[in-house]
């Protein structure tokens, strides 16, 4: 017998724009984007308990590096080069890899209108080693720490994604694992209580549900007494509960 006390469900299903960098010296054996997406989005929806149902909306290849933040682009040559040594890689005054330029990208791209117009809620990129890509970065007015510094922008608050052909979903969900954690540290006043955890540090007594997960589930990185990047992030997302879905998709609804 159905239970007509339950409350139904509410279903996630943002849409997204793909920006796929895809210069020709790109290795044809390393993913392509349109799988990883696919699989990604099917492992988000299981993952969320059909929660979250990401939509495709927009795919733009770009057959070019992406612009970096000091001026530069690589080119098929100069990327070969740093592929090869690291110690070729582009860096900025600090010896630290040149970040793609966000402001750029997205003034080419036109990405404020689409976000303005509802035509698409979030971006997904798509590229190889020493693209400079956050693996997520929030954008907007308002905008806050998303596991990289936030891009003040007009407009509503969106999300981009910073994916890595030449790695797998797992990495993926590893970036949503971050972006969660910053968004519901946001929602909760509970970033100093997550940075003491990423730090090593004592924490105090739980103040909120989500510092109560934490203690219980561990980081993206690291569970309860664990080593650093040995955490299964697909459990650790699985464990979300079902409303801190909503922010985590959503940042404009972060109170």
């Amino acid at each position: 017998m159905p239970d007509f006390n339950r409350k139904p469900k509410k279903i996630q299903a943002p849409k997204v724009m793909i920006i796929n960098f895809c210069p020709a010296a790109v290795p044809a054996t390393w993913a392509k984007a349109d799988d990883l997406a696919r699989q990604y989005i099917s492992t988000m929806i299981a993952a969320s308990d059909n929660t979250l149902a990401y939509q495709v909306v927009i795919r733009k290849n770009i057959h070019d590096y992406p612009p970096l933040e000091d001026g530069r682009r690589y080119n098929d040559v100069t990327w070969a080069q740093a592929m090869a040594d690291d110690k070729l890689a582009f860096r900025n005054q600090h010896g630290g890899y040149v970040m793609a330029d966000y402001v750029k990208i997205i003034q080419d791209l036109a990405l404020l209108a689409l976000i303005r117009d509802k035509v698409m809620d979030e971006v997904w990129m798509f590229g190889g080693p020493y693209f400079g890509f956050y693996e997520s970065r929030m954008v907007g007015r308002g905008a806050f720490w998303c596991n990289a510094p936030g891009v003040e922008q007009t407009g509503r608050l969106f999300v981009m994604m910073g994916y890595n052909y030449q790695r797998d979903v797992k990495e993926m969900v590893h970036d949503f694992g971050h972006r969660a954690e910053s968004i519901l540290g946001k929602q909760f006043n509970s970033m100093a209580f997550l940075n003491q955890l990423y730090g090593q540090q004592p924490t105090p007594a739980p103040a909120n549900d989500f510092e109560t997960f934490l203690l219980q589930n561990g980081t993206t990185h690291r569970p309860p007494g664990g080593a650093d990047y040995s955490q299964d992030e697909l459990a650790w997302v699985t464990k979300l509960k079902p409303e801190w879905w909503v922010p985590a998709v959503d940042p404009n609804l972060v109170k």
